[in-house]
């Protein structure tokens, strides 16, 4: 594939007619993206294949239902690491240790797992605490090219120097190499990490939610949506938790002034950890 030597740009007003149409044909929601990264993906996306203008976009969605999905794995992709954020775990693998102990199971829903890097940071995680046999565990992403790498557990070595760093400002103790099986420019996660989580395709925005969960992590995702879906999507997450569940947002979802506080109770400012009212 080449990519156009010559970027080309869009307006507001078609990135807001490609997202209304495509909601129109394909019934998948793009109108509650934030308009300027919804904007900054569509521009990659039409340079990367090549294409002049959003029309000639639109024309090849019209007459090739498949690219639908190559547009949604261009658009939702994510960038993450894992034990992003390392403070973050510490402090979650506190509170899972005060909160779940003696409770005899664990059900937790991944919202938004992109490639899985912190699907296998929670397994590790629960793994060092005892609760992984008693864990039941869902990875959901829009993105069917991120899931597909996150069951396949695959990642470049290179990328694999940042996960190791980030694990050891997490956990000095142990070691790292110890979860993956290194394959030449690869490393693989070790098997009893891969069958941690079942991973399925799920739109936070249209796609119902049937079952309730103890955590739910969908962090630094929401920042790709606009206010209003902001406040749709903390219900939803709110009526898919248990009594007492605890939800997390990532470092830099911009969510407390949107969040009600009659429903989330802030238990632990500095990880953003709530607890369902």
């Amino acid at each position: 594939m080449e990519t156009n030597t010559t970027s080309v740009d869009i307006s507001d007003e078609e990135v807001k007619s490609l997202a209304q149409s495509i909601l129109t044909r394909y019934g998948i929601d793009f109108t509650c993206y934030e308009p300027k990264s919804l904007r900054r993906r569509i521009v990659r996306l039409l340079n990367l294949y090549n294409f002049d203008s959003v029309h000639s976009l639109w024309v090849k969605l019209l007459h090739d239902s498949t690219f639908i999905q190559v547009f949604m794995n261009e658009v939702s992709v994510g960038m993450t690491s894992m034990f992003r954020d390392p403070i973050f775990w510490k402090h979650l693998k506190q509170r899972l240790n005060a909160d779940f102990k003696d409770k005899p199971s664990l059900s937790i829903w991944h919202a938004g797992c992109s490639t899985g890097e912190e699907v296998y940071s929670m397994a590790i995680l629960l793994g060092e605490i005892g609760f992984r046999d008693k864990t039941k565990a869902l990875a959901t992403d829009i993105n069917m090219h991120a899931i597909q790498e996150a069951k396949n557990g695959k990642y470049h070595k290179i990328k694999m120097i940042e996960n190791e760093a980030n694990f050891k400002n997490y956990n000095i103790y142990s070691d790292f190499s110890k979860y993956s099986i290194a394959e030449g420019t690869e490393a693989t996660m070790v098997d009893n990490l891969k069958t941690y989580a079942q991973y399925e395709y799920h739109n936070l925005i249209t796609d119902p939610v049937n079952e309730t969960y103890d955590l739910i992590l969908c962090r630094n995702v929401m920042i790709y949506f606009d206010n209003q879906a902001k406040v749709k999507l903390l219900d939803k997450f709110y009526d898919a938790l248990k009594p007492g569940g605890l939800f997390v947002i990532g470092f830099y979802d911009t969510m407390l002034s949107w969040i009600n506080y009659t429903k989330f109770e802030l238990i632990d400012e500095e990880a953003k950890i709530f607890r369902k009212c």
